[in-house]
């Protein structure tokens, strides 16, 4: 049974990416979940604390997933193609206008997205490194350049101004991207595993 704090973290989760920050209230969530105000306020004394808290359990779980892929799937190519699905997965979660809502309201709380996936460069570095070690990458390419250049690519255009203006939905788009690094990076060999990957995986 998940402790109290836990629950308003991932109820919260799921309240926010339906309605967004801007319509989410402390009471009208305080009632979906049947817990007092006292309660989350005890835990969480402003709106703002709770919602930084509840991006900060995405972070744990998308850092548990990392781990997890890291260290339960042996091929680097794959794990390359499962930590992007499961990024994917979060971000595609919340309609992108309610994404936009979190950066206009709460810039700092952005900032804290925003250093967070920078956070996970050494990560992608270390996979792609692997993958090449394994020749299931590009043995001419650098790849802690390509770690670094495919980090703050996908950093400073996936913005949600990016997605509303050109009118574009963040899940399949990101997994759009994702081919098109994987085709230039990864070797036959590598576009086999990923292939078979997908072919025994809904995606």
């Amino acid at each position: 049974m998940i402790n109290q704090e836990t629950h308003i973290l991932k109820e919260g989760f799921e309240e926010i990416a339906d309605i967004g920050v801007r319509s989410f209230t402390i009471d009208s969530f305080s009632k979906r979940i049947k817990m007092s105000k006292k309660t989350i306020y005890k835990f969480f004394p402003t709106k703002e604390n709770l919602i930084s808290a509840i991006m900060h359990f995405i972070f744990n779980r998308i850092n548990s997933s990392f781990k997890e892929v890291m260290n339960g799937e042996p091929n680097p190519a794959v794990q390359f193609i499962k930590i992007m699905e499961t990024i994917a997965k979060f971000a595609g979660r919340t309609p992108v206008n309610k994404v936009s809502e979190l950066k206009s309201l709460y810039p700092e709380i952005w900032k804290e997205i925003e250093s967070f996936r920078l956070s996970h460069q050494d990560d992608f570095y270390t996979i792609l490194r692997n993958a090449q070690k394994q020749r299931l990458a590009r043995d001419d390419i650098n790849m802690r350049s390509v770690a670094i250049v495919y980090i703050n690519t996908i950093n400073s255009t996936f913005q949600p101004e990016f997605f509303l203006k050109n009118d574009l939905p963040i899940r399949e788009t990101i997994r759009g991207f994702v081919q098109v690094v994987a085709r230039g990076i990864f070797t036959p060999a590598g576009l086999e595993a990923i292939k078979k990957y997908h072919e025994q995986n809904t995606i």
